[in-house]
C-alpha cells in the first residue's frame, strides 16, 4: 500500500505580516516623535560619483556617472525629483592641508556686501586665511527612491556645475500654464518632475561627469504635491537640517576630478 505523502502547509509570510493592516496607525500619527527638531534627522545629499569619490572604494556597484545618496548609499543611473526650493550659498570648506571639512556657510549679502573679512586670490577664488568660500546652489528636491516613495534630498551643484544649475532654473522658470480663465501663469517649482541624467565634460584639466536636467511631466497625484509644497515650507521656514560631507568626501575641485 503506497504511503500517503505528509500534507505541507505553505506559510505566506506577506499575508501574515498584512494583518498589521488591522490596526489603525492614524489614530496615533506622529506619536514618538515629539522630542524632535531639524537636528534629529539628516537630508541627505544626492551626489554625482566622479573619479575619485570615496564611495567608489566602498560602495557595492557604484562607480563615477551614477548617483548616490550619500545617507543610504542607495545608487542611481538617473533620478527622478521634483524641485521644491533653491538657495545660493557660500560654503566654508576647509583647506586639506588642514583636515578640510565644511566650516559653515554665508549667504549673498554677506558676501556682496563685504559683511565678512575675505580675501580674492589670483585664481579667483574667495579665502578666509587657508579656507576656501565656495559659491554653491543647492537645489532642495523630493527624489523617487527605489520603493517608488518620494523622499527629500539636496543637490549641491558648485563650480563647473554652477552653469548646469542656471540651466535647470531657467528651464524650471520657462514652465508655463493656462488658468481656467485663460490667463498664462508660471506654476510652482514642485508642480513638475524633472528627470536627473549624468553627462561627460572635459577641459584641459581633465574630465568629469555633470548634471543634466530635463522637464518630464507633471505632478498629477495631490498627495505627491501636498508632500513637495510642505517640504518647500519647510525649506522657507529654516526646518531643514543639511548633513554636509565629510572632509573625505568635500567637493572635488576640476583639476582633481578624473576618470
Amino acid at each position: 500500500m503506497k504511503e500517503k505523502s505528509a500534507e505541507v502547509k505553505v506559510v505566506d509570510e506577506k499575508k501574515d505580516l498584512s494583518l498589521s493592516s488591522q490596526i489603525n496607525f492614524s489614530e496615533d500619527s506622529g506619536a514618538g516623535l515629539e522630542g524632535t527638531d531639524k537636528t534629529s534627522f539628516a537630508i541627505p545629499f544626492l551626489t554625482l560619483l566622479q573619479g575619485l569619490s570615496p564611495q567608489l572604494k566602498d560602495v557595492e556597484g557604484a562607480r563615477p556617472g551614477l548617483f548616490i545618496n550619500t545617507i543610504t548609499n542607495e545608487i542611481f543611473n538617473e533620478l527622478e525629483v521634483i524641485p521644491c526650493a533653491f538657495q545660493r550659498v557660500f560654503i566654508k570648506w576647509g583647506s586639506r592641508a588642514s583636515g578640510g571639512g565644511f566650516k559653515g556657510q554665508f549667504s549673498v549679502p554677506d558676501i556682496e556686501l563685504k559683511k565678512i573679512d575675505y580675501t580674492t586670490d589670483e585664481t579667483g577664488a574667495l579665502k578666509i586665511g587657508d579656507d576656501e568660500l565656495v559659491d554653491t546652489r543647492n537645489h532642495f528636491v523630493l527624489y523617487k527612491a527605489k520603493d517608488e516613495s518620494w523622499k527629500p534630498a539636496l543637490i549641491s551643484m558648485s563650480s563647473t556645475q554652477i552653469k548646469r544649475s542656471k540651466r535647470w532654473m531657467t528651464l524650471i522658470q520657462g514652465v508655463e500654464m493656462k488658468s481656467e480663465d485663460g490667463k498664462t501663469f508660471t506654476p510652482p517649482s514642485f508642480s513638475h518632475i524633472y528627470s536627473v541624467r549624468s553627462v561627460e565634460e572635459r577641459n584641459s584639466k581633465g574630465a568629469w561627469n555633470s548634471f543634466d536636467t530635463s522637464l518630464k511631466e507633471a505632478v498629477n497625484a495631490s498627495e505627491i504635491y501636498t508632500k513637495a509644497k510642505s517640504f518647500y515650507h519647510s525649506v522657507l521656514s529654516c526646518e531643514v537640517e543639511v548633513q554636509h560631507p565629510t572632509p573625505e568626501s568635500q567637493p572635488q575641485k576640476e583639476d582633481e576630478t578624473k576618470f
